[in-house]
């Protein structure tokens, strides 16, 4: 039984180990949570918005690097996806999820504000689900084969504006929270045709190519495009909240 358990958790000096999951350098003490606003409430709201976009920003930058990094099978690139997302994703996620908690639940707001808030905490949730589709696609990286890996800005089926348009509208969907400009949700809905039409394309050209020797690179490359689609449909249902 001893070996077993030894085998299950293994010997002490390991278990001392920091756990991954436990690398994240933040201290919440910093946040400076308080049963009250310190200061007016609509500063304080200003404040979390801005952390928001800072948050979306990051999401969009990384999931740009992740498609990067899968189309040109860069290794090393698409570690630096992770990097990134440890540094300065999953941190900013962190402070937001505090905030929103605190803010909603401690503090006694007005159901104006609270509404804020609580967009706030859902854009958050959402950023998180678009930020693990980057790592997802980080993560195939190695397993993907294109044909131009050597052209910068270009991919045989679409990826490259596949991401910058759904990239533009991460941004485009937070921006219809942080300013009120319900105009920016409306563009995001819009733009999600370009990407449904990408994506049609791409679809087409991969099933016509499809053979036996061929089809795990092309199951690879097909996940990339569903994570992208993904990334964007996030954005259109944020948008839905603003328009």
């Amino acid at each position: 039984m001893a070996n077993l358990l030894g085998k299950f958790f293994g010997d002490a000096s390991k278990s001392a180990e920091t756990p991954k999951a436990f690398t994240i350098q933040i201290d919440p003490v910093k946040f400076n949570l308080s049963t009250k606003p310190d200061g007016p409430v609509h500063i304080q709201l200003e404040s979390l918005k801005q952390k928001l976009t800072k948050l979306s920003s990051n999401v969009e930058n990384n999931l740009m690097l992740s498609i990067r990094a899968s189309t040109k099978k860069n290794v090393e690139l698409a570690a630096s996806a992770f990097k990134f997302d440890e540094e300065y994703i999953q941190k900013g996620k962190f402070e937001v999820e505090y905030l929103t908690l605190a803010y909603s639940s401690f503090q006694n707001l007005g159901e104006e504000h609270l509404a804020v808030v609580r967009n706030a905490r859902m854009i958050m949730q959402e950023l998180e689900r678009i930020a693990q589709f980057a790592l997802n696609i980080a993560e195939k990286a190695a397993h993907v084969q294109f044909a131009n890996v050597q052209e910068l800005h270009k991919d045989e089926y679409g990826l490259k504006p596949m991401g910058d348009i759904t990239a533009e509208m991460i941004k485009k969907a937070v921006e219809a929270f942080v300013s009120g400009n319900s105009k920016h949700a409306s563009e995001t809905l819009d733009m999600m045709k370009e990407i449904q039409d990408l994506y049609d394309k791409a679809l087409v050209k991969i099933k016509s190519s499809v053979n036996d020797q061929n089809i795990t690179n092309l199951t690879g490359i097909l996940s990339i495009l569903d994570h992208v689609k993904a990334s964007a449909e996030i954005s259109c249902s944020i948008s839905r909240h603003f328009c």
